[in-house]
């Protein structure tokens, strides 16, 4: 595993960056189990100084005006209290992370990377007075470079967890096409060498009357909180699940995309631990909660 150093006076990080690599990842749809190859990106160790639970990248060639890709993903959603690291991948230029439009008087209030060297990141936490807003921010060195950040303070209560997502309850596809999940357990709670597996599993209709479409078993976290980030994808004929975005321990956020879930229907997301550690919980620790995709 590549180390992480940083000099606590320091905004930026010095890292050595990570490769794409090609990872296998198992799916069980509809009862049936398959294997998908899907072109994901090495996750990151974690150290004390790296917090993160969400990467974004400045890919190669995001210098170019004419790039399609400047920071991908370049419209993200995600629960008020998440921490997103930014990685610069583009060899031998600088960049920056930089809150507001170009030459916004306001530009830079919210946070600001400053330079940002090839093999370095930035990493900010959109906190929980962030109650519904979306952020652009763009970078000053290039400032063609644009994206956007929703941050939604929603969130649902039930038995055994809080429900909280980047779009709240209804994912707009028109407005953001991925929403990060975060399922928090009310009734469990372990330190980073005790992980928590959970099942989660999303059935089509509304709670109490859906039927099983897609279910990912043991996401197997070091922390309490697990991170889910969806990503419809109706014209794609597979679905995928890759991540975790952070390691040792697993803090990162994992990521399901494909056609699973399509605009205009009702879902229904499951949330179970199965297991602490390596022992089953002394009963069943599972809640549901609704979700709708419209376009």
């Amino acid at each position: 595993m590549l180390p992480i150093s940083r000099k606590p006076s320091l905004a930026l990080l010095a890292i050595v960056s990570t490769a794409l690599i090609g990872t296998v990842t198992s799916l069980i749809i509809s009862g049936s189990f398959m294997v998908q190859g899907q072109l994901g990106l090495n996750p990151i160790p974690t150290t004390e100084e790296v917090i993160a639970t969400y990467v974004a990248r400045i890919p190669p060639g995001a210098a170019l005006e004419d790039s399609p890709i400047h920071y991908y993903p370049d419209n993200i959603a995600i629960p008020s209290g998440i921490t997103v690291a930014w990685f610069n991948d583009d060899p031998g230029q600088p960049h920056t992370v930089t809150s507001g439009m170009p030459d916004s008087p306001a530009s830079g209030d919210m946070f600001n990377s400053g330079i940002m060297p090839y093999t370095s990141f930035f990493q900010h936490t959109f906190d929980n007075q962030l109650e519904n807003q979306e952020i652009i921010y763009h970078c000053e060195i290039h400032p063609w470079r644009t994206a956007k950040v929703t941050v939604s303070g929603a969130f649902e209560r039930g038995h055994y967890f809080v429900f909280a997502s980047g779009t709240g309850q209804v994912l707009n596809m028109t407005k953001n096409d991925r929403t990060l999940i975060d399922f928090r357990p009310l009734t469990v709670s372990t330190d980073s060498t005790t992980p928590l597996t959970y099942n989660i599993t999303i059935m089509e209709g509304g709670t109490g009357n859906g039927t099983t479409t897609f279910s990912r078993s043991f996401f197997t976290i070091g922390q309490n909180d697990l991170q889910l980030e969806l990503i419809p994808r109706p014209d794609q004929n597979k679905t995928t699940v890759y991540g975790p975005d952070v390691t040792d321990p697993v803090t990162g956020a994992y990521h399901v995309e494909g056609n699973f879930m399509k605009p205009e229907n009702d879902y229904t997301i499951r949330a179970e631990i199965t297991s602490i550690g390596n022992d089953e919980p002394p009963g069943r620790i599972v809640d549901d909660f609704a979700f709708r995709i419209v376009s």
